[in-house]
């Protein structure tokens, strides 16, 4: 069994209270057709508002895109909200490479969120976030976390 996973991360200050930040997460591992395959596309870490679990496959392509906004900031608490898009798809256990372009099986979701973070511990952030599927509007979804979403 191989497997190969790369994020690739990129912030950019855009004046003094704004972020872009972008994530492009490529996965691969050995094709074996079976329902343990070890990447899955859900709403924790891949696309937000998605579900819990919406497939599972053997390799990945994810971009994720956030603005975020400093609403308040103060010498214990700071807000930021943030608007997002999330994208991705997979290939199925002993399907082909071909399937991450294929139109059909590509994830798009849209939406916002508020963080509450807390300065005096590290990476104390609380996080929630409302997504929906461009595609389909009746998919849709509430992700709440600690820790930014990447």
């Amino acid at each position: 069994f191989h497997i190969f996973l790369n994020d690739t991360r990129y912030f950019k200050r855009i004046q003094s209270k704004n972020n872009l930040a972008t994530r492009f997460r490529l996965g691969i591992a050995t094709n074996n057709n079976t329902p343990f395959a070890p990447f899955v596309l859900d709403s924790y870490v891949n696309i937000r508002g998605s579900g819990n679990r919406i497939e599972r496959g053997t390799a990945a392509l994810i971009l994720n895109l956030e603005y975020r906004q400093q609403v308040f900031d103060t010498r214990l608490l700071a807000g930021q909200i943030v608007g997002f898009m999330d994208t991705g798809t997979w290939r199925k256990p002993g399907g082909e490479l071909a399937d991450l372009v294929r139109a059909k099986g590509i994830e798009n979701f849209v939406g916002g969120g508020i963080r509450l973070i807390y300065k005096r511990a590290f990476n104390t952030i609380l996080r929630v976030d409302y997504g929906i599927d461009t595609k389909n509007p009746e998919r849709r979804g509430f992700v709440i976390g600690f820790g930014q979403y990447f």
